[in-house]
């Protein structure tokens, strides 16, 4: 069971859908579409090996996992994970201020 530090509730994607729905007065169908789209691109963009920054908000990039060694606890044998790129985000300074106080 993962720790959870402060967190309350976990918003689900349809919460945000429905939200966001009524904070901006467009249709439940309306930001779903922009929602997919939106994250449509920054998945096709992080692929390419680009980075997506939004101001105020912060930055998509893709990040190097190098090697590492780990031990399946059942069997006891040890491998290794080869090195990956996996997907990061970095806060901006604006996001981090507004969700610290």
């Amino acid at each position: 069971m993962p720790i959870r530090i402060g967190v309350k509730n976990i918003m689900t994607r349809s919460q945000l859908i429905t939200k966001v729905a009524n904070d901006t007065n467009m249709t439940a169908a309306e930001v779903e579409k922009v929602m997919d789209g939106v994250f449509g691109t920054i998945g096709d963009v992080l692929k390419s090996g680009d980075k997506v920054t939004i101001a105020g908000f912060g930055r998509f990039e893709m990040r190097e996992r190098q090697t590492k060694n780990f031990t399946n606890p059942k069997t006891k044998v040890t491998s290794k994970l080869e090195p990956t790129a996996i997907p990061g985000f970095k806060a901006s300074g604006r996001l981090k201020e507004k969700v610290s106080g």
